[in-house]
């Protein structure tokens, strides 16, 4: 008897068992994942030392290209959508990216303090959309990835990769061997919302060599925020309410209100007031925030002026019904966020209301012996740090100004660490809701006997869980907010990678310590 049919009649139950042809089953474990996958690579053959593959794409409303150097690990992406243009990549283990705005970021990686889930692929026979085998790697919540094998090509054909906001389905077609690697040359994605279809297709590829240069992190293109000449630190014009820093900034010859919004990835605009402004927009994404979805699109200010700070030609996203208008004091239409925070050092004091942003050449770290100094990872846009919850330590903890709580902790963290969460208020407290981005969501508010931030270790603490589904349902932990962040003068020094927090006099009065 041959291998295939010794190997269908071992699966032959298997597959009268499948539903729609992609529901995981167990396989036998004569063919498990491990022979799978050999298999995948033995068809693909082998992928050259190194390459450079220019990409053409239709996705996001946008036309694009990508183009990729790559030499052994290390490897350089440059990204060109119209006017913008971003990069990404990796050079002796050090992962780094540029964004829009021409800035270069240093990508952390987690200290691994912390247990990850473990996710443990399972192998199982499908029929649709091709006869073979699908390979799901899954979280006990059904997230994470699903390929599709063609038993006879040995091709994963299809890949599906399934977050808490959507299922975006990877499908590959045009497969080309060169320089005896084969791969796709073409594929789409799809994740049910339309505006987000994407089409690419590979323009160009060659495995000759790349040199040093190819592979370099760049440098930042600008300094996206411009001083005075001969300034080192600029009072910004800002009002505090609720816990929150509310700038006033100049586009052209309009006063705008904006938040200080650590927990912002950009710099954002509500898109009426790009419309009012007359910008053109480029593309249109359906994105999933914190609470819901909504659509976004680009634009490019020419001009922003905050007290005696410049910006020119700042890329920025949109979001609609951003706007909370007090009226009689302001209406905020936008946030600033990494782009911002990025390009200086800025104090923030909250008990005096006042923020002083410094050129990071010149500015010197507090001296106060009381000074809390967080190390902070800036890859994803946002500061994240660790917290330890009842001794559980959750490693991507987001520090945001942004937040009207003192510790909010998302699922990611109460999946994992349930023994950690318990509440000794013995549910005195009960639910609220909140407001996020893109909507409401509830949460249970609880007592906790321990919850360090850095050096500071806070004894019956109150926090807030999320217990609305499918909200914060990244792989982030949780946020400092606002209700925590007053008790101090806050740093922000991200060129460092650091946050300091020194107790101002509410914070000395024994709530820190």
């Amino acid at each position: 008897m041959n291998e295939r049919a010794s190997r269908a009649l071992a699966l032959v139950a298997l597959v009268f068992s499948l539903a729609a042809g992609a529901s995981p089953v167990r396989a036998d474990e004569e063919l498990g994942v491990a022979v799978i996958r050999h298999r995948i690579l033995a068809a693909n053959g082998a992928r050259p030392a190194t390459e450079r593959v220019t990409v053409a794409y239709d996705a996001f409303g946008l036309h694009g290209t990508r183009t990729t150097f790559r030499s052994g690990d290390d490897f350089r992406e440059v990204e060109n959508d119209g006017p913008f243009t971003t990069e990404r990549g990796s050079l002796k283990g050090q992962a780094w990216h540029q964004n829009a705005n021409g800035q270069t970021v240093l990508d952390q990686p987690d200290p691994g303090l912390e247990a990850r889930e473990k996710l443990t692929p399972a192998l199982g026979a499908i029929s649709r959309p091709v006869r073979g085998y699908v390979i799901s790697t899954l979280d006990a919540r059904g997230l994470g990835t699903k390929e599709y094998v063609d038993e006879d090509s040995w091709r994963i054909v299809r890949r599906d990769v399934i977050t808490a906001a959507a299922t975006t389905t990877y499908t590959y077609d045009d497969f080309r061997t060169v320089d005896g690697y084969t791969q796709a040359w073409h594929w789409t994605t799809r994740d049910g919302h339309p505006e987000n279809d994407g089409d690419y297709r590979i323009e160009r590829y060659d495995a000759d060599p790349v040199s040093e240069a190819d592979l370099a992190i760049p440098p930042a293109r600008r300094n996206l925020v411009e001083f005075p000449p001969g300034v080192t630190a600029v009072p910004l014009p800002v009002r505090e309410d609720r816990d929150k820093f509310i700038v006033r900034v100049d586009v052209g010859s309009r006063g705008l209100d904006f938040s200080l919004d650590t927990g912002t990835s950009g710099i954002v605009l509500d898109d009426s007031v790009v419309a009012e402004l007359g910008l053109p927009t480029f593309g249109t994404f359906s994105t999933a925030a914190n609470a819901g979805r909504y659509q976004s699109t680009l634009a490019i200010v020419p001009e922003m002026k905050i007290g005696d700070l410049t910006l020119r030609n700042v890329a920025v996203g949109t979001i609609p019904h951003i706007s909370v208008d007090r009226p009689g004091q302001y209406k905020t239409v936008g946030l600033l966020g990494f782009d911002f925070f990025a390009s200086l050092v800025l104090k923030m004091d909250y008990a005096n209301g006042e923020v002083t942003a410094f050129q990071p050449s010149g500015f010197v770290p507090p001296q106060d012996p009381l000074t809390n100094a967080l190390a902070v990872r800036l890859g994803s846009g946002r500061p994240m740090t660790d917290v330890w919850v009842n001794g559980a330590v959750g490693e991507r903890f987001v520090v945001d100004t942004g937040g009207a709580v003192a510790i909010l902790i998302f699922d990611y963290f109460a999946r994992r660490h349930p023994e950690a969460l318990v509440d000794d208020s013995g549910g005195r407290f009960g639910t609220g809701r909140n407001y996020g981005v893109g909507g409401e969501f509830d949460t249970q508010r609880l007592r906790l006997a321990s919850v360090q931030v850095g050096s500071v270790n806070f004894k019956e603490f109150v926090a807030d869980a999320v217990v609305s589904s499918g909200a914060y349902g990244g792989d982030e932990d949780g946020l400092i907010g606002t209700d925590l962040l007053k008790l101090y003068t806050l740093y922000t020094d991200y060129p460092h990678d650091t946050l300091y927090l020194i107790p101002n006099a509410l914070g000395r009065a024994g709530l820190v310590r």
